[in-house]
């Protein structure tokens, strides 16, 4: 592989990192701007395992506008003990067409934010090695 066909791949790598971390920035945003804002308890960590590791979600409970009781998982994940046990209780955004789309106030948006710096430091090093 040439030093070109490397820095594309390094620059592609970086772009998808930062990708999936304005993605999850521009959601979870979104759903603080025009979502619902509610009081939530975590039921339960959802389990997910893949050949990088084990992650544990809370697993969210809140009731809507209308009355009706939602039960969502976070899309963000932890391979460590997390926070939120079961019992805890959270403030939650979702949106009102989708109730079932919510993020959880003050969750993983380090993390995302990171996700970003390190796609954008790994597209310079792409861009570095061209």
């Amino acid at each position: 592989m040439g030093p070109v066909a490397a820095a594309v791949s390094v620059m592609a790598f970086g772009s998808v990192f930062c990708g999936a971390g304005a993605g999850s920035l521009y959601k979870r945003r979104w759903l603080q701007r025009h979502g619902v804002r509610t009081s939530g308890t975590v039921i339960r960590l959802a389990k997910s395992s893949n050949q990088d590791g084990t992650s544990y979600h809370p697993v969210v409970q809140y009731r809507t506008g209308e009355g009706r009781l939602e039960e969502a998982r976070s899309s963000f994940g932890t391979g460590r003990s997390t926070r939120f046990q079961p019992g805890t209780p959270v403030t939650v955004f979702y949106d009102p067409a989708k109730p079932h789309r919510m993020t959880i106030d003050g969750y993983a948006g380090g993390t995302m934010v990171v996700f970003c710096l390190v796609g954008i430091a790994v597209v310079a090093l792409g861009l570095w090695i061209l």
